[in-house]
Parts: C-alpha cells; structure tokens; sequence
C-alpha cells in the first residue's frame, strides 16, 4: 500500500514525484514554480520534484515543451508495491531460489565462479 492510498481518508494533498532531466545543471532554479524540488543531481543533470497529483500530468506536460527539459516523467513509486507481505513473499522466492542452486551445485559456487 502506497503513502497516497493512506491519504484518501484525510485532508492532507495527495503529492507525486516527477522526475526532470535537465540540458544544463544550473537550469534547476528554473523548476522552483513548477513544485517543491526535493532532489538534485548536478552530475547526472536530474530532479525531482514534487507536485499536486491532480496537476502532475498538466504540469509533465509543460516541462516536457520547456527547452531546457530534456524529458519529464512521473516517478513510478506509485506502481510499486512496498507492503509487507509482498516483501515476505519476494524473500521467500529468492530463499527457494538460493536453496535450489545450492542443491543443483552442490556448493555455494556461482555459475561465473565469483562466490
């Protein structure tokens, strides 16, 4: 379950990350009226900041016809699924999954023999 789903039942505004990719590291300042900035790297020339979710496709839209946008894109945290029983069973296919090596090899070498 995702923050945002926990937020139907309050008050407080829904928010989504939107991820920019930038031509020039210095053009960030240009981002601020657009939304909050809570990331920046200036080596790999991104953002991200965060916007109102009933704007964010509007607001995608806009930066991607800016010409110091290289691209814009909603951050895919929404899609992602971080509760804790998807956790148990994702932990629970990759034990199986280490066992069934473990028994096919008969020791902990990998197949590129870097264990």
């Amino acid at each position: 379950m995702s923050f945002n789903q926990d937020l139907r039942d309050t008050t407080i505004q829904a928010r989504v990350g939107i991820v920019v990719y930038l031509n020039l590291a210095q053009d960030q300042f240009k981002l601020r009226q657009f939304g909050d900035i809570v990331y920046f790297s200036k080596r790999k020339k991104y953002c991200l900041i965060y916007v109102n979710k009933n704007v964010a496709e509007q607001v995608v839209i806009k930066l991607n016809r800016l010409h110091f946008v290289k691209k814009a894109e909603l951050s895919p945290t929404e899609s992602l699924d971080f509760s804790r029983e998807h956790e148990e069973q994702l932990m629970k296919t990759l034990a199986e999954q280490a066992e069934k090596m473990i028994a096919e090899n008969g020791d902990f070498k990998h197949e590129n023999n870097r264990w």
